[in-house]
This record gives structure tokens, sequence and C-alpha cells, in this order.
């Protein structure tokens, strides 16, 4: 089991979910919801990765945070299941889709998912309180290796996909600065880029370029409860 929520719940707890939940297959750029949009379902990621998007009236995107093995897409939603951000897959994978009305039904029923999605839900909301800090304050290379160091191991992928265009939509810069910062860590040997795939040479090298909030959101997932013994 890839995705942490699903893996960490006792077998009781799982089995209350296993009628609700359908594997699904999600395509990168696919829109999971729009903004004001009243969710009907939910996604736990398995080898998939979403970005929730904040956009401006010109067009101008910016990736607030994202979310992967270690989460749920729509877990800040259950309250109002209204989305409060656009959420696009930015890369392809498995996952499972639950109705929120489902969800709903087991949260009341099981105190540990219950307990998981508020713990999960508190990293999300500094995930988010983090991104916003670094995207003031660090420079394109700084934000780019956090965002490749973390894509890593929320796709739990060696290899990530994704254009340039792409990336700059997501770190909200110019994709003339993205190709200069990616080709400088590809002549540094930190990574590889070639036809869109992004691979991961040296994470310790890339871990000393990248600024402190990829440690400090990598930490703050780290602390998801562990399935009871």
């Amino acid at each position: 089991m890839k995705n942490s929520i699903l893996a960490a719940l006792p077998t009781h707890d799982f089995k209350l979910m296993t009628a609700a939940l359908r594997p699904v297959e999600l395509q990168r750029d696919a829109v999971l919801y729009e903004v004001g949009q009243r969710i009907s379902h939910v996604y736990f990621p398995m080898g998939s990765l979403v970005s929730y998007l904040s956009s401006m009236a010109e067009g101008q995107t910016v990736e607030v945070c994202a979310v992967g093995n270690e989460g749920l897409v729509g877990a800040a939603w259950l309250g109002s299941g209204i989305a409060v951000f656009r959420a696009v897959v930015q890369i392809s994978g498995g996952a499972y889709q639950m109705s929120i009305a489902a969800l709903r039904k087991v949260v009341r029923r099981s105190d540990v998912l219950n307990d998981q999605l508020l713990q999960y839900t508190s990293a999300l909301l500094f995930h988010v309180a983090q991104t916003a800090m670094c995207n003031k304050f660090h420079t394109v290379q700084q934000r780019l290796s956090g965002w490749l160091l973390l894509g890593q191991v929320q796709s739990a992928s060696n290899h990530l996909t994704l254009t340039q265009d792409a990336l700059a939509r997501l770190l909200g810069t110019r994709r003339a600065s993205v190709s200069v910062v990616s080709s400088a860590l590809q002549t540094a040997g930190l990574i590889s880029y070639h036809r869109s795939v992004i691979r991961i040479l040296d994470r310790i090298g890339l871990e000393s370029i990248a600024c402190e909030c990829y440690s400090s959101i990598a930490s703050a997932y780290s602390r998801a409860p562990q399935k009871p013994q």
C-alpha cells in the first residue's frame, strides 16, 4: 500500500473503507477540482502527484502545495465540500477514489482515521504557509531543487515527467528561468533532464542547494501516525 494514510489504518478501520474505494488512473493535466466547485470525491494518490494551484485573473498560476502518496486530495475540504484551490494532476499514476459522503461516514466511525486526517491537514496547511514564504524569499534554483526532492518522495518515483513550461507555472516564474536553472543543475551532475523526464542523480548534492523549506515540509509530513501494533 503506497498511500501512507491507508497504510497506517488498522485492519478493522481499513475494512470500513474497502467497499467505497475505487482504483483509478490519474492522467497528467487532468483537473480534479475547480475553485468553488462542490466536490463529490476525494483521492488517495498511489504514485500520482496532484498540485493545488492558485491563479490570478490574468492567468498566472503558482502551486501552493502538492499531494502525493503521503496524503489525500480533498482532505482540507471535508467540512465545506467546496474546493478552494484548483487541483491538477502533475504526474500520472494510480489513486484510490472515494466519495466524500462515504469518507465522512467512515470518519464518524473511526477515531484512528479522524486523527490521521486532522494531523495530515495540519501538515498540509504548514506546507501551504511554507510555500508562500519560500516563493517570497528564495531563489528559483533553491525552489526548483526543493520541489524535485519533495516530488520524488511524494510520488515514490525515480523519475519525474514534467515540461519546463509546467515547472514554470508551478513555481510562478518564467520558463527561461527554469531552463537556466535546470541546465545548471544538469551540468553540475545533480539531475538529468531529457525529453521532459527528470532524474535525480545526486540527492545529497541537490539537498545542499535546496532551501530549508524542503526539509521543514518533509518533516511535517513525516510526523504522520503509524499503524498501531
